[in-house]
């Protein structure tokens, strides 16, 4: 189900709802950087859509991967503007890649015959993710870590940090990174897996939410 929480120990609230962190693998952003992989394109990078580094496990490459190079490349485009329309992922951007109709592929041909031969594959294959996932939060689970963390980094400051709710994408690509992406923070679900490098992550995030003073009437936001 699309983005479904990574982690049940990561969805909830701490402190009597003062904040709260909420990891996600959107399922509609995993189909599309199976596509992306498997048909092997280039979308163009942008504020939207950093750099990301190939899928882990990596995707086994359709039979037409390489083959037209023009095709591929209107494609990537087109793939580009269905990220830049559907991310961070939800209801609505499953439902827009999803056969039969992939309504949200409306006006991109290239991309649409590519969904239509891999989308079966893809979806074979976030299963498979879902997997990796499982075993990673079985491995690290992190809410304790998490709600020592918050306590610290407020005994460090000197004060509570104002309310937040941290809603963060977690992709399984490779390697250990992170990215902000208009201010909505992406991690690796390799980052995730590393319980220090996750923790220094997000200390980081809370030091900088902490510093910020609170004005009068300002809402829970996101650090």
């Amino acid at each position: 189900m699309d983005g479904a929480a990574t982690g049940g120990d990561s969805g909830a609230m701490r402190a009597e709802g003062r904040w709260g962190i909420d990891l996600t693998m959107p399922q509609s952003l995993l189909l599309a950087l199976h596509l992306r992989d498997a048909a092997r394109l280039r979308p163009p990078t942008s504020p939207l859509l950093p750099d990301l580094p190939p899928l882990d496990p990596a995707a086994v490459p359709l039979p037409t991967a390489g083959g037209d190079l023009t095709g591929l490349e209107a494609a990537g485009r087109q793939w580009a503007r269905w990220w830049a329309a559907s991310f961070p992922g939800g209801a609505d951007a499953l439902t827009s890649i999803l056969p039969p109709r992939f309504p949200g592929l409306a006006g991109m041909p290239e991309l649409r015959g590519l969904a239509e031969l891999g989308m079966d594959d893809a979806v074979t294959w976030s299963a498979r993710a879902r997997e990796v996932e499982r075993r990673v939060l079985a491995r690290t689970p992190t809410a304790l870590f998490e709600t020592n963390l918050v306590a610290e980094v407020e005994h460090e400051l000197g004060r509570r940090i104002r309310p937040f709710q941290l809603g963060v994408v977690v992709l399984p690509v490779q390697g250990a990174h992170h990215w902000d992406v208009l201010g909505r923070p992406v991690i690796s679900l390799g980052l995730r897996a590393d319980r220090d490098g996750y923790l220094a992550w997000l200390r980081e995030r809370l030091v900088r939410t902490g510093s910020t003073p609170r004005g009068r009437g300002e809402r829970t936001e996101q650090p």
